[in-house]
């Protein structure tokens, strides 16, 4: 059961991360699913199984595949009704919220859109870059200290977690913190994280 929700998810092209805020769960929890370790409520499951466009049955394991009609890349009508009262990135207008009922898009001029004309829709704003990985060793914790700025590599088994967690972080007095908030201690250095220069 577990492979078919990671499959699902992966089939229509959606991170770990951004699955979990479609559905309204934690990133741990989604894993856990995913891994096999627990078990998604009944509500849960429809929820995934409208996201990604395929059935429960298919979830649970009495489907053999998706078929390529069943996945779409951009949410269905379907798929965005779970996100009432929720916003939803357009390429051609911006951020959108859906309306009550899950059936239209409001703008900022507080006009309602048909989900067909609002273009390809997002549960989050494309990024606009990304910075490069840094191919540096890694600092020794006395040169971390005088830094201002690095990039973290969280160490896990968990790819999923690696990519969640990894990124620029500024350099605090007994902390590092990227700008959601995420904050890694000095104390688990080279047990949990490295960390690289910010000057690639």
């Amino acid at each position: 059961m577990s492979r078919q929700f990671r499959e699902a998810r992966k089939k229509n092209n959606l991170k770990l991360t951004v699955a979990t805020k479609m559905l309204g769960v934690s990133q741990p929890t989604l894993s856990s699913w995913e891994a096999g370790r627990k078990s998604p409520t009944i509500d849960n499951l429809s929820k995934m199984a409208d996201l990604y466009g395929v059935t429960t049955d298919y979830l649970l394991g009495r489907e053999a595949q998706i078929s390529s009609e069943d996945s779409p890349l951009s949410p269905t009508v379907q798929q965005i009704s779970i996100h009432n009262k929720k916003p939803m990135w357009s390429d051609k207008y911006g951020w959108l919220l859906v309306n009550e009922s899950g059936t239209g898009l409001i703008t900022s001029n507080l006009e309602i859109l048909d989900i067909e004309a609002a273009g390809e829709l997002m549960p989050y704003a494309p990024q606009f870059a990304e910075a490069p990985i840094p191919s540096s060793s890694p600092l020794k914790r006395d040169e971390l200290v005088c830094q201002t700025q690095v990039w973290v590599e969280p160490i896990s088994p968990d790819p999923e977690m690696r990519e969640y967690l990894r990124g620029w972080y500024q350099v605090k007095d007994r902390i590092v913190e990227n700008e959601y908030g995420t904050k890694f201690s000095l104390d688990s250095y080279g047990a949990k994280w490295l960390a690289f220069k910010s000057n690639i």
